[in-house]
């Protein structure tokens, strides 16, 4: 066999093996990737919403899908900055298709896009697109989650 058919049958092993280590987590307990369902991915509700931007606290809203990549991958950041800002703030998942209607009104172009809400339910600001946790936890703070 020539050397050129051989790196391709080696350059394919190695994709297979890192596209298994990736999608089986590599032992660090979690589920696979495979195995998660869109289900175990729960969104919130428009009513959800409208309490939140009541509530004199800031309020970050993802509106993504589940079906989207990017919008998944952002997933675990907001649970963290969740998680940081309890009782400080609120941040909600909002999917797009099955919120069509809130979409629209948010004018919701590119998923995911993130929307900052100040304690008075005003926008501050907004970004389309995966950002990183550090970023987003400062717009919290800007938003008045301190």
């Amino acid at each position: 066999m020539s050397k050129r058919g051989n790196f391709f049958k080696w350059g394919l092993l190695i994709l297979g093996i890192v596209i298994a280590c990736g999608l089986w987590g590599m032992g660090d307990n979690e589920k696979p990737l495979l195995a998660q369902t869109i289900s175990e991915l729960p969104t919130n509700t428009g009513g959800e919403l409208k309490k939140a931007l009541q509530s004199s606290k800031p309020v970050l809203v993802d509106f993504g899908s589940n079906k989207c990549i990017p919008c998944r991958q952002l997933r675990p950041i907001l649970k963290e900055v969740a998680r940081e800002f309890s009782g400080k703030a609120h941040v909600l998942i909002i999917d797009v298709f099955e919120h069509q209607a809130l979409a629209r009104e948010y004018r919701i172009h590119l998923i995911p896009t993130l929307i900052f809400f100040d304690g008075k339910g005003k926008e501050t600001f907004r970004r389309a697109g995966v950002w990183d946790k550090t970023s987003i936890a400062n717009k919290m703070k800007e938003a008045g989650a301190i």
